[in-house]
Protein backbone atom coordinates (compact mmCIF):
# COMPACT_ATOMS: atom_id res chain seq x y z
CA UNK A 1 0.00 0.00 0.00
CA UNK A 2 1.34 3.41 -0.95
CA UNK A 3 2.08 5.76 1.93
CA UNK A 4 0.31 9.15 2.09
CA UNK A 5 2.24 11.91 0.37
CA UNK A 6 3.06 13.60 3.66
CA UNK A 7 4.84 10.41 4.79
CA UNK A 8 6.84 10.22 1.55
CA UNK A 9 8.49 13.60 2.02
CA UNK A 10 12.25 13.63 2.67
CA UNK A 11 14.00 15.00 5.75
CA UNK A 12 12.31 18.40 6.27
CA UNK A 13 15.57 20.00 7.43
CA UNK A 14 17.87 18.76 4.69
CA UNK A 15 20.19 21.53 3.55
CA UNK A 16 19.85 23.48 6.79
CA UNK A 17 23.62 23.68 7.26
CA UNK A 18 24.16 25.09 3.78
CA UNK A 19 23.01 28.50 5.00
CA UNK A 20 25.55 30.66 6.84
CA UNK A 21 23.20 31.50 9.70
CA UNK A 22 25.94 33.36 11.54
CA UNK A 23 25.86 35.95 8.74
CA UNK A 24 22.06 36.25 8.73
CA UNK A 25 20.01 38.43 11.07
CA UNK A 26 16.62 37.80 12.64
CA UNK A 27 14.45 40.03 14.82
CA UNK A 28 16.70 39.51 17.85
CA UNK A 29 20.14 39.75 16.26
CA UNK A 30 22.39 37.17 14.63
CA UNK A 31 20.32 34.17 13.54
CA UNK A 32 22.81 31.49 14.62
CA UNK A 33 20.22 29.98 17.02
CA UNK A 34 17.67 29.37 14.27
CA UNK A 35 19.05 25.97 13.10
CA UNK A 36 18.97 24.55 16.63
CA UNK A 37 15.44 25.83 17.17
CA UNK A 38 14.27 24.33 13.88
CA UNK A 39 15.76 20.96 14.82
CA UNK A 40 14.12 21.13 18.23
CA UNK A 41 10.69 21.27 16.56
CA UNK A 42 11.02 17.52 15.95
CA UNK A 43 12.14 16.68 19.50
CA UNK A 44 10.29 13.78 21.20
CA UNK A 45 9.39 16.05 24.13
CA UNK A 46 6.30 18.22 23.64
CA UNK A 47 7.67 20.78 26.11
CA UNK A 48 10.91 21.09 24.14
CA UNK A 49 9.04 21.37 20.84
CA UNK A 50 6.69 24.10 22.02
CA UNK A 51 9.40 26.11 23.77
CA UNK A 52 11.55 25.96 20.63
CA UNK A 53 8.61 27.05 18.51
CA UNK A 54 7.85 30.05 20.70
CA UNK A 55 11.49 31.16 20.57
CA UNK A 56 11.61 30.63 16.81
CA UNK A 57 8.40 32.59 16.21
CA UNK A 58 9.73 35.45 18.34
CA UNK A 59 12.84 35.61 16.14
CA UNK A 60 11.24 35.13 12.73
CA UNK A 61 8.19 37.34 13.31
CA UNK A 62 9.21 40.00 15.80
CA UNK A 63 6.35 42.42 16.45
CA UNK A 64 4.81 41.65 13.03
CA UNK A 65 8.21 42.19 11.36
CA UNK A 66 10.03 39.74 9.09
CA UNK A 67 13.75 39.61 8.38
CA UNK A 68 16.33 37.88 6.19
CA UNK A 69 16.20 34.91 8.58
CA UNK A 70 12.43 34.71 8.05
CA UNK A 71 12.93 34.40 4.31
CA UNK A 72 15.71 31.82 4.72
CA UNK A 73 13.63 29.73 7.13
CA UNK A 74 10.50 29.50 4.97
CA UNK A 75 11.54 26.42 2.91
CA UNK A 76 12.28 24.46 6.09
CA UNK A 77 9.05 25.57 7.75
CA UNK A 78 7.15 24.49 4.64
CA UNK A 79 8.69 21.01 4.78
CA UNK A 80 7.93 20.77 8.50
CA UNK A 81 4.35 21.84 7.89
CA UNK A 82 3.94 19.29 5.09
CA UNK A 83 5.23 16.32 7.08
CA UNK A 84 3.18 13.91 9.18
CA UNK A 85 6.45 12.97 10.87
CA UNK A 86 6.18 16.30 12.70
CA UNK A 87 3.91 16.22 15.76
CA UNK A 88 0.56 17.91 15.19
CA UNK A 89 1.00 20.32 18.11
CA UNK A 90 3.94 21.91 16.28
CA UNK A 91 2.95 21.22 12.67
CA UNK A 92 -0.23 23.29 12.90
CA UNK A 93 1.58 26.12 14.67
CA UNK A 94 4.27 26.13 11.97
CA UNK A 95 1.59 26.56 9.31
CA UNK A 96 -0.01 29.41 11.26
CA UNK A 97 3.44 31.02 11.54
CA UNK A 98 3.94 30.78 7.77
CA UNK A 99 0.57 32.47 7.23
CA UNK A 100 1.44 35.21 9.71
CA UNK A 101 4.81 35.81 8.04
CA UNK A 102 3.10 36.14 4.65
CA UNK A 103 0.71 38.72 6.15
CA UNK A 104 3.40 40.63 8.06
CA UNK A 105 3.07 44.39 7.98
CA UNK A 106 6.74 45.26 8.48
CA UNK A 107 10.21 44.14 7.43
CA UNK A 108 13.68 44.83 8.75
CA UNK A 109 16.21 46.73 6.65
CA UNK A 110 19.95 46.00 6.61
CA UNK A 111 20.34 48.76 9.20
CA UNK A 112 17.85 47.10 11.56
CA UNK A 113 15.11 49.64 10.91
CA UNK A 114 11.56 48.72 10.01
CA UNK A 115 9.91 49.33 6.66
CA UNK A 116 6.11 49.14 6.44
CA UNK A 117 3.55 47.92 3.92
CA UNK A 118 1.92 51.00 2.41
CA UNK A 119 -0.55 51.64 -0.41
CA UNK A 120 -1.38 54.59 -2.61
CA UNK A 121 -4.85 56.09 -3.05
CA UNK A 122 -5.92 53.48 -5.62
CA UNK A 123 -4.77 50.55 -3.51
CA UNK A 124 -1.47 49.82 -5.24
CA UNK A 125 1.22 48.66 -2.85
CA UNK A 126 4.16 51.06 -2.74
CA UNK A 127 7.67 49.72 -3.42
CA UNK A 128 10.23 49.39 -0.66
CA UNK A 129 14.00 49.76 -0.59
CA UNK A 130 15.93 46.55 -1.29
CA UNK A 131 16.37 44.08 0.25
CA UNK A 132 12.61 43.82 0.59
CA UNK A 133 12.18 40.95 3.05
CA UNK A 134 8.43 41.58 3.24
CA UNK A 135 7.90 40.76 -0.42
CA UNK A 136 10.52 38.01 -0.56
CA UNK A 137 9.13 36.24 2.50
CA UNK A 138 5.56 36.44 1.23
CA UNK A 139 6.58 35.06 -2.18
CA UNK A 140 8.51 32.23 -0.52
CA UNK A 141 5.44 31.26 1.52
CA UNK A 142 3.20 31.44 -1.56
CA UNK A 143 5.64 29.25 -3.48
CA UNK A 144 5.76 26.63 -0.74
CA UNK A 145 2.09 26.62 0.27
CA UNK A 146 0.94 24.13 -2.43
CA UNK A 147 3.22 21.48 -0.89
CA UNK A 148 1.39 21.83 2.42
CA UNK A 149 -2.07 21.63 0.87
CA UNK A 150 -1.12 18.61 -1.24
CA UNK A 151 0.36 16.80 1.77
CA UNK A 152 -2.57 17.58 4.08
CA UNK A 153 -5.39 17.37 1.53
CA UNK A 154 -7.41 15.05 3.76
CA UNK A 155 -7.20 17.34 6.80
CA UNK A 156 -9.86 19.84 7.89
CA UNK A 157 -7.83 22.07 10.18
CA UNK A 158 -7.83 25.79 10.93
CA UNK A 159 -4.20 26.32 9.97
CA UNK A 160 -4.97 25.45 6.34
CA UNK A 161 -7.73 28.07 6.31
CA UNK A 162 -5.28 30.65 7.68
CA UNK A 163 -2.74 29.77 4.99
CA UNK A 164 -5.37 30.01 2.26
CA UNK A 165 -6.32 33.49 3.52
CA UNK A 166 -2.68 34.58 3.57
CA UNK A 167 -1.62 33.36 0.12
CA UNK A 168 -4.73 32.59 -1.97
CA UNK A 169 -2.88 33.14 -5.24
CA UNK A 170 -1.79 30.18 -7.40
CA UNK A 171 -2.95 27.42 -5.05
CA UNK A 172 -4.01 24.03 -6.48
CA UNK A 173 -7.60 24.03 -7.73
CA UNK A 174 -8.75 21.48 -5.14
CA UNK A 175 -7.98 23.91 -2.29
CA UNK A 176 -11.16 25.93 -2.91
CA UNK A 177 -13.27 22.82 -2.42
CA UNK A 178 -11.29 21.75 0.63
CA UNK A 179 -11.73 25.13 2.31
CA UNK A 180 -15.38 25.55 1.33
CA UNK A 181 -16.17 22.26 3.08
CA UNK A 182 -15.28 23.96 6.36
CA UNK A 183 -17.83 26.77 5.92
CA UNK A 184 -20.61 24.63 7.40
CA UNK A 185 -18.75 22.74 10.11
CA UNK A 186 -21.15 22.29 13.06
CA UNK A 187 -20.14 24.06 16.24
CA UNK A 188 -17.25 25.88 14.55
CA UNK A 189 -18.71 29.32 13.88
CA UNK A 190 -15.41 31.22 13.98
CA UNK A 191 -13.63 28.69 11.75
CA UNK A 192 -16.62 28.76 9.39
CA UNK A 193 -16.32 32.56 9.14
CA UNK A 194 -12.61 32.20 8.35
CA UNK A 195 -13.34 29.56 5.72
CA UNK A 196 -15.97 31.80 4.11
CA UNK A 197 -13.44 34.62 3.83
CA UNK A 198 -10.78 32.26 2.46
CA UNK A 199 -13.20 30.90 -0.13
CA UNK A 200 -14.03 34.42 -1.31
CA UNK A 201 -10.33 35.23 -1.61
CA UNK A 202 -9.62 31.99 -3.48
CA UNK A 203 -12.47 32.70 -5.89
CA UNK A 204 -11.32 36.31 -6.26
CA UNK A 205 -14.80 37.53 -5.35
CA UNK A 206 -14.24 41.03 -3.94
CA UNK A 207 -17.98 41.63 -3.76
CA UNK A 208 -18.06 39.09 -0.92
CA UNK A 209 -15.50 41.01 1.08
CA UNK A 210 -17.46 44.18 1.85
CA UNK A 211 -17.43 43.54 5.57
CA UNK A 212 -16.77 45.81 8.51
CA UNK A 213 -13.49 45.47 10.38
CA UNK A 214 -14.40 43.52 13.51
CA UNK A 215 -12.77 43.60 16.92
CA UNK A 216 -10.78 40.51 15.92
CA UNK A 217 -8.25 42.89 14.30
CA UNK A 218 -7.80 44.81 17.54
CA UNK A 219 -9.95 47.32 19.36
CA UNK A 220 -9.17 50.82 18.09
CA UNK A 221 -6.30 49.53 15.96
CA UNK A 222 -5.31 52.03 13.26
CA UNK A 223 -4.85 50.32 9.90
CA UNK A 224 -2.57 51.70 7.16
CA UNK A 225 -4.15 54.24 4.85
CA UNK A 226 -5.69 52.85 1.64
CA UNK A 227 -5.22 49.23 2.76
CA UNK A 228 -7.15 47.15 0.18
CA UNK A 229 -10.16 45.25 1.45
CA UNK A 230 -8.62 42.00 0.22
CA UNK A 231 -5.74 42.55 2.65
CA UNK A 232 -8.15 43.45 5.46
CA UNK A 233 -10.17 40.31 4.70
CA UNK A 234 -7.03 38.14 4.68
CA UNK A 235 -6.03 39.49 8.09
CA UNK A 236 -9.55 38.92 9.40
CA UNK A 237 -9.68 35.36 8.07
CA UNK A 238 -6.30 34.58 9.58
CA UNK A 239 -7.35 35.94 12.98
CA UNK A 240 -10.65 34.03 12.94
CA UNK A 241 -8.83 30.80 12.09
CA UNK A 242 -6.16 31.38 14.74
CA UNK A 243 -8.71 32.20 17.44
CA UNK A 244 -10.82 29.18 16.51
CA UNK A 245 -7.81 26.93 17.11
CA UNK A 246 -6.15 28.53 20.15
CA UNK A 247 -8.54 31.10 21.58
CA UNK A 248 -7.11 33.90 23.70
CA UNK A 249 -4.03 31.81 24.50
CA UNK A 250 -2.64 32.17 20.97
CA UNK A 251 -0.34 29.81 19.11
CA UNK A 252 2.86 31.34 20.52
Amino acid sequence: MELPRAWQRPDPLRGLDRISWGEVYDGRGVADRVPRLLRSLTDPSADVRLEAFRSLADRLLTDDTVSEASFCAVPFLVELGASYKVAGDVRDRVIFLLAAMALAGKGFTDEGRRTHRRWNAIGRELPRTAPDWLTQTRHAVAQGAPKIFEALASERVACLVALACAVPENLPSFVTGLISEMVDLPGEEMLADAAEIATALLRRSPELLGVERPKVLGEGLVRPAHQPREVVAALMGYRFALDSAYGDEGAW
